[in-house]
Order: structure tokens, then C-alpha cells, then sequence
């Protein structure tokens, strides 16, 4: 079973909003720092900001344009510089950004004012913040800029997931949302750990995935469909190994393939050397030990010709290579 947490706690680690020592709280000003965006061509409908604070600590993150109050498509895509003010309104806190647009691209300053309140809010439904006190303000933009609300809180324990506050975060990071949840238990896998839920979306092993898969005839536990997802076991590879002479093999040599690297191309180049019909295992077993078609030209080269699988396979083993064999035999004569 692969497991993810590792992967999990990096990305998180990534995406979090640091406490950065020096970041100045002043008052009514709040953090403040330097702030630039840009637009996406796959995704027009999102903007990619990224933060600054004490010029230690960035923050990157994708929001819908329309969570932005006060700045319109024609600012953003306007063909001159163009200055620009505009909010960002969440429940623990408002982003304020002051700037300038062109061609898709923004910078500027932005001031965050917390709501110093919402830590109220959050212990009310029986989450705490989980920073040092003089370190709430960071933890509230950390909040503010995955818009982690009361009411999304309250939506999750409705569910069934009454965690910690990192939990929510990351359910917001990775969109998993009480709808997720509920497809999740359509198809097989309700009461899923927080975790396990956030490591389905982080590989893409999603309901349509999982669906997707069952209509082409694999009926898995669910970490048998995350580790199908990460090693791309798809209904095309399936139908390539097919065609490349390796019909119905299950998904464990499947994924023995991918994770070595038997590939259509690499056993087409065994059959032009003379090596057809190899088991799946065997090819598993030359992948392993760099049994390349390079070292196959390789020992015929030095005059042996359709040496035996398991022969070659020792030769890697023991780094024995085609041209001292043929030294020592040139040797001999």
C-alpha cells in the first residue's frame, strides 16, 4: 500500500502561511507585505497570487476573480498600467491589495486587518487556533486566504469530521467538501479519514476515477486505486499491453510495469532483437537489472548472439560486461 502522509505534510508545508519573525503588526494596519499576480491561460476564471511579508515568506495560492471586491477583468487585461485597489473579505480577516494591472500581470502592497473575533467563532464549534498568541494574526491570514469559515467548519462536522484546525485547512487546499464526502460513500468509501480523503484528491483517485475504473473491470480497495492512480494504471495502458502481445494481466503486474518501466516501445525493441513472447515477469525481472535493449546490441557486438534472459540478467548482477567477455576470449586464442 503506498502511503501519502509524507507527500501530504510537504505539500501542506508549501501551501501554508508562516509565522515570519520581523513581519510588522501595527495596530489598525495589521501584516502587511508585497503582493503580484497573474492570470491563467487553462484556468482564465482564477488568479495566481502570490505574498511577500519581511522578504522571507511567499504565499501562493489560486482564487476565483470573483472573490475580489473592486477589481474588474478590464483592469486586469487592461493593455497600460492601470492602478488598482481591491478586498478580499473573508470571516477571519480582510486582505487589502493596492497596486497595479497590465496585460494579465499585478503587483503591489497589500495590508491584512484580522478579525479578531473569529477565533471566538472557531472555539465555539470546538476548534482552536493552533499558533503561539502572538502568532494568531498569521494563523488568521493562513485562515483568510484558504477561506477556512465557521460555517465551512460546521458543514465538515455535520459529515462526520470533527478534527483539528490543520485538518480543515487542509480540506480547503485540496477542495474536499461535505458533496466529496457523500460521492465518496456513493461508491464504496464513507467514513474515510480526514487524511485518506485529502491523499484521494492530492492523486486524483476520485469518485469518476474510481468509477472509471470499475466500468473497465477493476473492482480495488481504495489504496489499490490511489496507487493505480499515481502509476497511471488506465484502461489505455491496459488495451496498450494488449496490442503489445500481453492480454488480461491483473493490475498488480500492471503496476509492476509502471513502477519499472515496461513500456509497448520497450518490448517491441526485445522482438526486433529476437526476445518475443518473454513472460510478464521476466520482463519485470530485466527492467530491474537494466537488461536494456542498448546492452542486448551490446553483447552482440562482442559476438554473442541470443544469450538467455536469465544469463544477461546475472551479467548485470555482476557488472560482468559484453567487451571484457570478449577480451578475455580474444585472450584465450
Amino acid at each position: 500500500m503506498i502511503r501519502a502522509m509524507g507527500t501530504i505534510r510537504t505539500i501542506l508545508a508549501l501551501c501554508l502561511v508562516a509565522s515570519v519573525p520581523g513581519v510588522a503588526l501595527a495596530g489598525s494596519r495589521g501584516l502587511h507585505g508585497a503582493w503580484t499576480a497573474s492570470t491563467s491561460e487553462e484556468r482564465p476564471e482564477l488568479l495566481n497570487v502570490s505574498m511577500q511579508m519581511a522578504g522571507h515568506e511567499h504565499s501562493g495560492s489560486r482564487f476565483a476573480r470573483r472573490d475580489f471586491e473592486g477589481l474588474t477583468d478590464a483592469q486586469i487585461q487592461s493593455a497600460s498600467s492601470v492602478p488598482v485597489q481591491f478586498e478580499l473579505r473573508r470571516e477571519a480577516g480582510t486582505l487589502a491589495f493596492e497596486g497595479t494591472f497590465r496585460d494579465g500581470e499585478g503587483a503591489g502592497q497589500f495590508t491584512f486587518q484580522p478579525n479578531m473575533e473569529f477565533p471566538g467563532a472557531l472555539r465555539r464549534l470546538g476548534v482552536a487556533l493552533e499558533g503561539k498568541q502572538e502568532d494568531e494574526a498569521h494563523e488568521l491570514l493562513k485562515l483568510a486566504m484558504f477561506d477556512v469559515s465557521s460555517k465551512f467548519v460546521e458543514s465538515m462536522q455535520a459529515v462526520g469530521y470533527s478534527v483539528p484546525l490543520e485538518k480543515y485547512v487542509a480540506f480547503r487546499i485540496f477542495d474536499v467538501n461535505p458533496a466529496y464526502v457523500r460521492e465518496m460513500a456513493d461508491v464504496g468509501f464513507a467514513h474515510l479519514s480526514a487524511d485518506k480523503l485529502v491523499e484521494t484528491r492530492i492523486h486524483g483517485a476520485t469518485p469518476d476515477y474510481i468509477r472509471e475504473q470499475r466500468a473497465a473491470g477493476a473492482d480495488l480497495s481504495l489504496d489499490q486505486y490511489i496507487e493505480s492512480r499515481i502509476f497511471q494504471i488506465t484502461p489505455e495502458f491496459r488495451a496498450e499491453m494488449k496490442n503489445a502481445g500481453y492480454p488480461n494481466l491483473d493490475r498488480d503486474v500492471l503496476l509492476q510495469f509502471r513502477i519499472h518501466g515496461v513500456t509497448p516501445e520497450y518490448i517491441e525493441e526485445l522482438r526486433k532483437l529476437g526476445y518475443a513472447h518473454i513472460p510478464a515477469q521476466k520482463l519485470v525481472e530485466m527492467r530491474i537489472h537494466d537488461v536494456s535493449p542498448e546492452f542486448i546490441r551490446r553483447l552482440a557486438a562482442a559476438g554473442y548472439h541470443q544469450v538467455p534472459i536469465d544469463k544477461m540478467v546475472q551479467m548485470r548482477i555482476f557488472d560482468i560486461k559484453p567487451e571484457m567477455l570478449k577480451a578475455l576470449d580474444d585472450a584465450s586464442d
